[in-house]
């Protein structure tokens, strides 16, 4: 489909081209974006700190709400410590600007997510592909490279199709020496683990091996990007990643957000509740028609239809129905070309429906995808 005008943006909605649709899209995994607890912390932080710090966090530029999310960050993840970097992308870079000075090698999934190949390689380590999710072919070039110091990299849950990293395995295939396993875990935060702290609390894990990165953009529902891990991780980043010194930080008012926003996961549970039953309605939905074939609690659901072209009209058909099922490209899809669909904690079970019951009548036939190709048949 066409690039988005969106004029307005709630929730669950979005309008385009003055039509009103119930969107099924981005990642907004919790509501949190709309929220009015986090809108109000916004406000406030702008009102007492202005728009941006203008200047770097080293020279004039902390506040104490980096401070404060910093810290807060580190405790709902039950980790050491935590950076803030500009966003997402970012946080990879500035990750990677330290671990080089110690490790020469970079494993990655081979669907990781493309910040962490870029940040690799400007750091200057050798990068190395592993299959995806394969736990044996990351241990195998571990073993090959050991004595250089290695990093794994891997997205925690794929941003395209929602797949999650074997994080236990990947942590056993680790050197026994100058060993980090780097989880980029984007779409994990707001989403797996008891109190909503992404993929390493999903399985877990607690060693002093892994580093999370991860934006504010996404399940937070703000903006920015941080570094959580040891200490002596996070230190390196603030002494030696040049693009977290020498930049501007998330501006306060946002810093502000965010910090509400963690804070609404950790003590509302009403939240992850409603994202999973919201996750296992559109799950057995798709099911249902044949579209789905997963068992976990990640909101991202994919299938691709046979032949592609059919993929624009379904999609445009859907948009007349008042429904938005984003048709798109992106790396380490099940295809050039996909459907990616998400719920949020903030749909409601009638506009669940609805989704499926527009996905039913725009297909016009019996769905039967196959688990390999997630495509449905020609008609």
């Amino acid at each position: 489909m066409a690039r988005l005008h969106v004029t307005t943006a709630g929730p669950t909605t979005i309008t385009v081209d003055g039509r009103d649709l119930i969107a099924f899209g981005g990642c907004n995994y919790l509501g949190l974006s709309h929220h009015p607890q986090v809108i109000a912390a916004l406000t406030d932080g702008a009102a007492r700190y202005g728009i941006s710090t203008t200047a770097s966090r080293e020279t004039t530029g902390n506040t104490q709400a980096h401070d404060d999310l910093e810290r807060d960050l580190a405790r709902w993840m039950g980790q050491q410590s935590a950076i803030l970097a500009a966003e997402g992308y970012t946080a990879n870079i500035a990750l990677a600007q330290a671990l080089a000075r110690t490790h020469g090698v970079a494993l990655m999934d081979a669907r990781a997510h493309r910040s962490l190949r870029s940040a690799a390689t400007a750091a200057g380590m050798q990068v190395f592909e592993y299959e995806h999710l394969n736990a044996d072919a990351a241990a195998s070039l571990a073993a090959m490279f050991a004595d250089q110091g290695v990093a794994i990299l891997t997205d925690g849950v794929f941003a395209a199709d929602g797949a999650i990293a074997p994080l236990p395995d990947l942590l056993a295939a680790l050197p026994p020496q100058r060993a980090t396993l780097v989880v980029d875990d984007c779409h994990g935060v707001c989403v797996l683990g008891e109190r909503g702290s992404g993929t390493v609390e999903h399985y877990g894990l607690r060693d002093p091996r892994i580093v999370i990165t991860t934006t504010l953009a996404k399940g937070v529902g703000c903006y920015g990007g941080a570094i959580i891990g040891p200490r002596t991780v996070v230190d390196a980043v603030r002494e030696y990643a040049d693009v977290y010194r020498r930049s501007t930080p998330v501006p306060p008012p946002l810093a502000c957000a965010a910090r509400a926003a963690v804070a609404l996961v950790q003590n509302d549970p009403a939240l992850l509740a409603s994202l999973r039953r919201n996750t296992d309605h559109l799950r057995d939905g798709l099911r249902d028609l044949g579209l789905c074939h997963r068992s976990d609690d990640v909101p991202i659901f994919t299938f691709t239809l046979d032949p592609a072209e059919r993929m624009n009209d379904m999609a445009a058909d859907l948009v007349r129905l008042g429904l938005y099922a984003p048709c798109i490209e992106y790396p380490g899809g099940p295809a050039e070309r996909f459907f990616r669909l998400t719920v949020s904690a903030a749909h409601q079970p009638s506009q669940i429906d609805q989704l499926l019951g527009g996905l039913a009548q725009v297909s016009r036939l019996s769905l039967a995808a196959t688990p390999d190709a997630l495509a449905l048949p020609k008609s």
